[in-house]
């Protein structure tokens, strides 16, 4: 059930069991400070639009980074070499693109109506309680993946850290997790991720003068990777695919596509928008929010790059698997002051990051699918303790999700970022510059976007994981054979907009948008 322990390093750093203490009560007691600060359901899901422009830009730039670029980034880095280059160099790109395209407008909308979450928007924006439902079921799904994905990661940070066997680093991490987020909610994820996102700008940048060190100089990395295989350090030759051209070529173009217009289809950085003190702190939060990303990448770009090269050059020995190519670089490689901080860092990236999943997930599950029902609930306290009790259910899920199932955890984790970005991108960032969208299209978007993303990448998966490999071969097969190379999520991302378009344009007579939301399209 967890594969991966015996190749887990343990610190025995007293420096890494400090930080990583430390860091655990400083996100208890943040979340009891958000607890005093939390008075309504609106306190507890936007921090009662209170937050300024560093707060706003950098809490934007590490929900988006977070576990991923720490632990994942490392990973792909060091599997494929400078292939995934195409998903780091063009994240920072995705900040300007949202922001260009929903802030003004999502924060002048929780101005004139009242909306604390994405699905709240969307029906204000389309009148329709399908399309809030719709937003809602796509938030609960990839929240399940994401938070499923998060807390595998925590387990096994948790062993790091403080040497305990995975299954209570889950349980517990979770635990923590769970107090931590039904404390203090938004506002609580708001001001840790703020701090970890110094925490990992800073570490990044330190790390990233070790691992160039360790690996010889840029010049060394780059020859011990040319030797090996030059694909590593080709912009499209090392994904493991094929040895056609085309195949990479379309790989790293789907990538493109996703991590640069698919980040305005993210809703645990639209909702950020809300959030916001006033408009005028707006100016500046792209370009800090992309610079902050760029930085805090180095770790990932370094760390990957320079232990493949020294492990190609026989220097070092290889780690049991890419999944813990960070961590085994930052505990083997670093001193214990800097392990300890990037690994604190860390575990408070995963904490508030599945925190701000957790909230809109919760909300999704209280106020969004009730109120596309029709089944309001009209007492803001009430809404408020439901909300906190579907984010305690969420944990649950995703905690026991992890425990039955590895398998489904990756399966959950290959729909995440795709997921929202083909389900949400087209009805929330084309529908909030476009008067022409009609409800019918933004229903055709979410099905279209959601339904491949189940069919192409959950459904084969499942299959395997149940024993059906050949049912589950065969759809990859077919889906190979129509879009090869291109990324499930990609194909879903432009199918969906395709089909909000179409459908969109067929169905305009008739349609209109509200008056006070016209006006909001048009600041």
């Amino acid at each position: 059930m967890f594969p991966l322990q015996a190749e887990i390093p343990v610190a025995d750093d007293p420096f890494v069991l400090l930080f990583g203490s430390v860091y655990l009560l400083m996100v208890l007691a943040i979340g009891a400070w958000g607890y005093l600060q939390t008075e309504s359901t609106k306190d507890f899901l936007i921090t009662g639009k209170s937050i300024g422009t560093w707060v706003l830009a950098l809490t934007a730039f590490s929900v988006i980074q977070s576990g991923f670029g720490f632990v994942g980034g490392p990973e792909l880095i060091y599997a494929f070499g400078t292939t995934s280059f195409w998903i780091f160099l063009t994240a920072p790109l995705g900040f300007l693109v949202t922001w260009v395209v929903l802030a003004k407008r999502m924060r002048v909308l929780a101005d004139v109506r009242d909306v604390l979450t994405l699905a709240d928007g969307m029906y204000v924006r389309y009148e329709s309680a399908w399309v809030r439902g719709l937003t809602a079921v796509a938030v609960v799904v990839g929240v399940i993946a994401y938070l499923a994905t998060n807390l595998a990661a925590l387990q096994y940070v948790m062993r790091a850290i403080f040497g305990i066997p995975v299954i209570y680093g889950l349980f517990g991490g979770a635990l923590i997790l769970l107090l931590y987020s039904a404390l203090g909610g938004m506002i609580a994820g708001v001001w840790t991720d703020f701090v970890q996102a110094i925490t990992m700008i800073t570490g990044a940048v330190i790390v990233f003068f070790f691992a160039i060190s360790f690996g010889g100089g840029i010049g060394n990395i780059s020859r011990n990777l040319a030797t090996a295989d030059p694909s590593l350090i080709s912009p499209f030759g090392s994904l493991g695919v094929d040895t056609a051209l085309a195949v990479p070529i379309f790989t790293g173009l789907g990538w493109w596509v996703l991590f640069s217009i698919g980040a305005a289809g993210q809703p645990h950085l639209i909702t950020k928008f809300y959030m916001s003190r006033n408009l005028t702190i707006l100016r500046w939060g792209a370009p800090i929010a992309a610079i902050s990303y760029a930085i805090s990448s180095l770790l990932a770009l370094s760390t990957g790059l320079s232990l493949r090269a020294m492990v190609e050059a026989g220097e070092t020995s290889a780690p049991a698997s890419a999944s813990i190519a960070g961590p085994v670089f930052v505990l083997e490689h670093t001193p214990g002051v800097v392990a300890g901080l990037i690994l604190a860092a860390l575990l408070a990236a995963i904490m508030s990051t599945s925190d701000s999943f957790l909230n809109i997930g919760a909300a999704a599950i209280s106020r969004d699918i009730p109120r596309a029902l029709g089944r309001t609930i009209d007492d803001d306290r009430t809404e408020l303790r439901v909300t906190q009790g579907a984010l305690a259910g969420l944990t649950v899920m995703a905690t026991l999700v992890v425990f039955f199932s590895d398998e489904l955890v990756g399966i959950l984790g290959t729909i995440g970022w795709g997921f929202f970005a083909a389900a949400i991108f087209p009805i929330a960032a084309l529908g909030m510059n476009w008067k022409g969208a009609t409800k019918q299209g933004a229903i055709a978007a979410a099905v279209v976007g959601m339904g491949i993303n189940i069919v192409f990448s959950a459904v084969p998966r499942i299959g395997q994981a149940a024993g059906a490999e050949a049912f589950g071969a065969g759809i990859t097969g077919f889906y190979d054979g129509l879009f090869t190379g291109l990324p499930v999520g990609a194909t879903a991302l432009l199918a969906a907009i395709v089909a909000f378009v179409g459908v969109s344009l067929v169905t305009q007579s008739g349609s209109s948008v509200p008056e006070d939301v016209a006006a909001v399209m048009e600041r």
